[in-house]
């Protein structure tokens, strides 16, 4: 039976404030419930007004309030692209936190951050990570209004990184096996929110988002129709088009409506510009296009996209909530990658890139609040127990008489059996430490064959070896009886530095001697230095992994 999970994404969007409910059943995900609230309709706009609203809506669709996953647009949230060279992953952490520290000193104020490492490795070899950083204060007032509505965030995700999260769940992916490289450059058009992202090969690559959308090409409209933005909204939404050979444009419509579109246009060629500079990769031209948001509703907007984009293949994803029947409910794209975010938090692998921004303090907080639920469930779970065996005594109590011959006699049976067992144990115990004495003293010479085997089979050419000794220590055996020998193979080398590889070759020997875990149980660095010249030294020493015996069911 699939095992069945549901996770809530919340959208504070400009236009409308949106909630979806997505249930993912096996591999298949489905949207449960939606809610969508234009903010006309609201009394106000402060976090207190929007989260009292969100929280009646969502209480009224009976979708989940606790643990949802909240979206971050890009007027809230900073993207930024941090290059690294390669380094031991503890060190990463510091690194960030430095540059944390010198964002939030540069702000005057204090901001949460999240960091990931992007899967694709520069073209200098050097690892691209994402920072994703949102001023506390403001973030942490919308936290606590939502919170003051039974509404509790366990995710707080940049929009941009919401929008690839819906693409993951609903787009069509590239064929890994295909010679050719897939790019998809992923637009989410908003209000003024313009997302965009670059997947290569099914792997994020680029995010960001710019202040652009469907209010230019209302601006655009009434400036060329001498009109009001309400009025120029209404004519674009109803007659508005960038091809008048579309049915019911407007042809007074498509030369202001062309205009903006060419300037979306050129942000998107812009930002794959950018995108591979940023991911320090050589891109390739790009192969498809996938287009989302209430702004691509505008007639003629993705054909001429994809045309000016050199006649690309596009894909339009619109998943239209109830709301939008009345021309204010904009696009659930992003609450739908919300969910899909929330859906499959927690996962690993290269593909896992989604940040989750939400302050130290907030976080603290509702980790002591997850663990003190945690402690009341087992504090009911232990009294109801107890009362259990209190009850069960208090019945027993009547037969005690009875029941103290019969364990005494049991007892005295098990005394019996237990003295038998322990004069057992002792003599398996020195049986099996002498059978492994004689494991270890024959176990050198299979061991060291096997490594002298492996590194004539798989040794690069690279690598040159100096030496292969192997040392003994004779250390006193477990028992106290005799002494036990202790066999260390020394493998002494160097590899060729001149392409500044000579580390990566070094480190890649030891990662795949450690794979070999049916022969080896640890691989030391005694001695790992550049010499001069070419060459990057290394002695490593390698302990076999003994075919100890079990010590068996022990009393």
């Amino acid at each position: 039976m699939a095992i069945t999970r549901s996770v809530t994404g919340v959208d504070l969007g400009r236009d409308a404030i949106k909630a979806v409910q997505v249930e993912l059943s096996g591999a298949e995900a489905s949207i449960l419930r939606s809610v969508s609230i234009p903010r006309v309709r609201l009394e106000g706009q402060d976090p207190q007004s929007v989260a009292a609203a969100l929280g009646a809506a969502m209480e009224q669709a009976g979708i989940p309030t606790n643990g949802v996953t909240l979206g971050l647009g890009g007027e809230d949230s900073i993207l930024r692209y941090n290059h690294i060279p390669p380094q031991a992953s503890a060190k990463l952490p510091l690194i960030m936190q430095y540059e944390v520290e010198s964002v939030s000193e540069r702000m005057g104020e204090s901001v949460a951050s999240d960091f990931k490492q992007l899967p694709a490795i520069r073209d200098d070899g050097e690892r691209t990570v994402l920072l994703g950083l949102a001023r506390e204060k403001a973030l942490s007032e919308t936290l606590e209004a939502l919170e003051a509505e039974g509404i509790v965030v366990a995710n707080a995700v940049p929009s941009s990184l919401a929008v690839f999260g819906a693409w993951e769940m609903v787009a069509t992916k590239a064929d890994l096996d295909a010679p050719e490289d897939d790019l998809v450059l992923i637009v989410d058009l908003g209000r003024s929110i313009l997302d965009v992202a670059l997947v290569l090969n099914n792997r994020l690559i680029f995010a960001r988002s710019t202040t652009f959308g469907g209010d230019q090409f209302t601006e655009a409209l009434a400036g060329e129709l001498d009109a009001t933005m309400e009025q120029a909204e209404t004519v674009k939404l109803q007659r508005g088009g960038v091809d008048d050979a579309l049915k019911g444009v407007d042809d007074r419509t498509v030369r202001p409506l062309r205009t903006a579109a060419g300037q979306l246009l050129g942000m998107l060629e812009s930002s794959v510009r950018v995108g591979g500079s940023q991911a320090g990769i050589q891109l390739p031209d790009v192969t498809r296009l996938w287009f989302a948001g209430g702004g691509m509703r505008l007639k003629g907007l993705p054909r001429y996209l994809a045309t000016g984009l050199g006649k690309l293949r596009e894909e339009v994803f619109d998943p239209a909530g109830p709301s939008d029947e009345e021309g204010a409910g904009g696009s659930f794209t992003t609450a739908l990658g919300l969910s899909a975010v929330g859906l499959q938090s927690g996962r690993s692998g290269d593909r896992d890139v989604i940040l989750n921004i939400l302050p130290q303090q907030y976080s603290d907080r509702q980790t002591f609040r997850d663990r003190t639920r945690f402690l009341l469930v087992a504090a009911t779970l232990l009294f109801l127990l107890l009362c259990a065996r209190f009850a069960d005594g208090w019945m027993q109590g009547a037969k005690v008489e009875k029941m103290h011959t019969k364990l005494t006699g049991q007892k005295t049976s098990l005394d019996k059996q237990m003295a038998e067992k322990k004069g057992w144990i002792e003599k398996n115990n020195r049986v099996r430490s002498r059978i492994n004495r004689l494991l270890r003293e024959g176990e050198p010479t299979v061991f060291q064959a096997f490594v002298l085997d492996y590194l004539s089979t798989n040794l690069p050419a690279e690598i040159q070896l100096e030496m292969v000794d192997l040392e003994v220590d004779e250390l006193e055996s477990e028992d106290g009886v005799g002494a036990e020998m202790k066999y260390v193979l020394a493998v002494k080398g160097r590899a060729n530095n001149e392409k500044g590889k000579g580390t990566h070759l070094v480190l890649k020997l030891r990662e795949d001697l450690l794979k070999q875990k049916e022969h080896i149980r640890k691989v030391d660095n005694i001695n790992v230095r550049s010499e001069p010249g070419a060459w990057y030294s290394f002695l490593f020493h390698i302990e076999p992994k003994y075919q100890v015996l079990s010590s068996g069911t022990s009393g």
